[in-house]
């Protein structure tokens, strides 16, 4: 969980074409589940946008990133993916479903 952020946008593009290439089309149950932090996703509560801040502070020490909606959808369409569904469940983590 949560590799995405240690990858720049074009890595994340390259990993995701070849999980398209390895799953069913959507008719058949082919998707790709993702979890990661979505920035500005989840309850709209103080807590969790100051740890989102957080995490993103901290993992900029290590060259990776936290990114928005709009920053996956992005990455998202690159990679060949024609839908997805963001799912805020898990506090600052959302669960991600990318769909062919």
């Amino acid at each position: 969980q949560s590799v995405f952020h240690d990858w720049g946008d074009e890595d994340c593009v390259k990993i995701l074409k070849k999980c398209k290439e390895a799953i069913p089309p959507r008719d058949a149950g082919g998707k790709v589940i993702i979890v990661d932090m979505v920035v500005g996703s989840g309850p709209n509560e103080n807590v969790t946008r100051e740890t989102q801040v957080l995490f993103d502070l901290f993992i900029m020490c290590f060259e990776g990133i936290e990114r928005e909606e709009h920053e996956w959808k992005k990455i998202f369409m690159e990679a060949g993916f024609s839908d997805y569904k963001i799912i805020a469940v898990m506090g600052v983590r959302s669960v991600i479903e990318l769909y062919p």
